[in-house]
């Protein structure tokens, strides 16, 4: 049942665990990809590439897309969110691929659905990965990594996860850890219908978490709002920063925040 009021993490909550999505990251101007003003929607030829059967005809598209997500993070840095999500000290599971978490200083980040801040090689086969420098192009030197793999010579891809791809297996078993330790599992800024990361949070409270969740337009269904026992509806950069101040017992707005 979702009670009413502001909730507030207490003193009994020693195990905090956040679970984000596209929405944490909207102000830097990435957006997000669902719903009537999401990339899905706005672009849709930018969500047919996503699909990993299109490769590796689809690399240029890939290149594009996710090194511009990729030059806008970097280039805008974290949000008033990410810093007060850092400065709480609690792991993170993101289905970002932004590493906005990291820019702000959490140390605990499963990225479940990669990161556009690297590139592997387009071979399942081949573990060469490294990190790119997000540019504006189509091409792989465009972001500062060859176009073919050093190792074994199959082209490069950025080492985001695409629709009819599992999601790496070690950030994953990461992400069931921290929910069945959680005390309290926050969920923010995410539609909570993808899966497994929607499972997140039901696992959690099945584990004796207090589940809550922090959005501007929660979810109007009934089935998806249940999982929650608090829902708070306002703007998770002034609700975040507000809990760690409380918490952290600091008074003020920060100079780290400057959204």
């Amino acid at each position: 049942m979702v009670r009413s009021g502001r909730f507030v993490p207490g003193p009994e909550h020693q195990e905090i665990v956040f679970l984000t999505g596209s929405g944490i990251s909207a102000r830097t101007g990435l957006g997000t990809f669902r719903g009537p003003e999401g990339l899905w929607t706005l672009a849709p030829e930018t969500e047919q590439a996503m699909h990993a059967e299109l490769l590796p005809e689809s690399l240029p598209q890939l290149w594009s897309v996710w090194g511009r997500m990729a030059a806008i993070a970097a280039e805008h840095g974290p949000t008033p969110g990410h810093r007060a999500i850092a400065r709480l000290g609690a792991p993170v599971i993101t289905q970002n691929i932004d590493g906005l978490h990291q820019a702000a200083g959490s140390e605990v980040v499963a990225e479940l659905h990669g990161s556009a801040l690297f590139a592997v090689c387009l071979s399942s086969e081949c573990r060469w990965r490294a990190p790119l420098d997000p540019g504006d192009g189509d091409r792989p030197e465009d972001h500062g990594v060859p176009a073919t793999c050093p190792e074994c010579g199959a082209p490069t891809r950025p080492d985001v996860v695409l629709f009819d791809e599992t999601l790496p297996e070690a950030p994953l078993a990461q992400a069931v850890r921290l929910a069945q330790q959680a005390e309290l599992f926050v969920v923010v800024g995410t539609s909570s219908t993808v899966f497994p990361a929607a499972q997140l949070a039901p696992t959690a409270r099945a584990h004796g978490a207090t589940t809550v969740l922090i959005d501007i337009a929660p979810p109007p269904e009934t089935s998806l709002r249940a999982v929650f026992d608090h829902i708070i509806a306002e703007d998770a950069h002034e609700v975040l920063p507000d809990w760690e101040r409380t918490l952290n017992q600091v008074g003020g707005t920060s100079f780290l925040d400057p959204f």
